[in-house]
């Protein structure tokens, strides 16, 4: 019994510590090494210094490759660690970088952190940056009873919470009032349209939908009479650009009081606190598998000349863009090729380099972008 109690004792004297002191920053130096492909140096750079970070949580979270028999599946293992391990990198510095034998090496000093990234505001903001602050628009439909509309308690207290942690918003009271009452109520059945015309129209990469209701039961003790308010809040996050549901919650919340409408009003903003930050940890999650993980990014070409083009085409994106992974041909018809491309980056940095390295003797005009999906024109160069 008194080894029981001082198991207690010990779990409880450490949730009074600090979260900063439960999950100490480590400092590690790494090294990193990629192929030198057609002397594109800056892709084997990028290729080297994203080994180097693997490595460096690998030392901070425990390699989970102990069996040199599975050498040939290293690098499926290693990219499971890197993105599945709570350790996440807070910011590198490149000490030393050469190249020799055709290989690009680097040695990186890396300050990784093995604590959960919700409590940690700095690292928090260096992820979103990575991600290029994605602008979130926050919108419920809130009903207190009998189809009496609450206002925007929900809304409010979501959005309150996400702002304390640095989200960007996007203003839902303009988006409401230009897709009026039909247009709300489409988007928040999952028209994917809607979501398009958001995300296009005002610039919200996620959007947070969703209804709050709230109820009262009124219970007698003895001579006393209590109101039993309770609320309940279902959300989904979903990306604007595909109207995909990365995340559905509901959360709940009871607060009792002598005033039935105050004490409604109590328990939406209660269950919205809650519901806010799980989604957070939700959208974390997502970011983290954006910037540690493998981004899949929808890419259509126009303007081919053909099924063989294409094949050539496939094969100088490979080799002249960075952090590709893999291209896999899911269409062509009439000159119009739909590809899923894997790569470490992102849609942007997707553009970025079609539009500014060297392709032989075409070019690529961006056509649309959207978070997940790039439309390009492929032209000969003396047009």
């Amino acid at each position: 019994m008194r080894s029981a109690y001082r198991i207690m004792l010990i779990v409880f004297l450490l949730s009074l510590l600090p979260q900063n002191l439960l999950s100490q920053s480590t400092t590690i130096e790494s090294q990193g090494v990629a192929a030198i492909v057609q002397g594109n140096l800056d892709i084997s750079r990028d290729k080297a210094i994203e080994d180097a970070l693997r490595n460096a949580v690998e030392q901070a979270t425990g390699s989970l490759i102990e069996n040199e028999t599975l050498v040939e599946n290293y690098q499926l293992l290693s990219d499971k660690i890197y993105s599945q391990s709570r350790g996440y990198v807070q910011s590198y510095e490149v000490l030393d970088e050469k190249t020799e034998e055709g290989l690009f090496r680097v040695t990186i000093q890396a300050t990784v952190a093995s604590g959960e990234l919700k409590h940690d505001l700095r690292a928090l903001n260096i992820l979103m940056r990575q991600v290029r602050k994605p602008r979130v628009m926050v919108l419920f439909e809130e009903i207190l009873s009998q189809d009496v509309n609450s206002g925007r308690l929900a809304e409010d207290a979501v959005s309150k919470v996400l702002l304390e942690r640095g989200f960007k918003l996007v203003d839902a009271d303009v988006v409401r009032r230009n897709l009026g009452r039909d247009g709300v109520r489409g988007l928040l059945a999952g028209d994917e349209r809607v979501a398009a015309v958001i995300g296009d129209k005002y610039g919200a990469e996620m959007l947070l939908i969703g209804t709050a209701q709230a109820t009262t039961n009124e219970v007698t003790i003895g001579d006393i009479r209590i109101n039993s308010n309770q609320a309940v809040i279902s959300a989904k996050l979903v990306r604007a650009d595909t109207g995909e549901v990365k995340v559905s919650e509901t959360r709940q919340a009871a607060k009792p009081h002598v005033n039935s409408l105050t004490g409604k009003q109590m328990a939406i903003t209660e269950a919205s606190e809650f519901l806010a930050n799980d989604m957070i940890d939700r959208m974390i999650d997502i970011f983290q598998e954006q910037v540690y993980n493998i981004a899949n990014v929808n890419l259509t070409i126009h303007g081919l000349q053909g099924y063989a083009h294409l094949q050539e085409v496939i094969q100088l994106i490979s080799d002249n863009v960075r952090g590709i992974k893999e291209i896999y041909q899911r269409n062509y018809t009439m000159g119009t090729a739909d590809l899923e491309v894997e790569l470490t980056g992102s849609t942007q940095s997707l553009a970025a380099d079609l539009t500014t390295r060297t392709f032989g003797n075409y070019r690529f005009d961006i056509k649309e972008s959207t978070h997940n999906q790039l439309q390009v024109i492929i032209t000969p160069k003396n047009r």
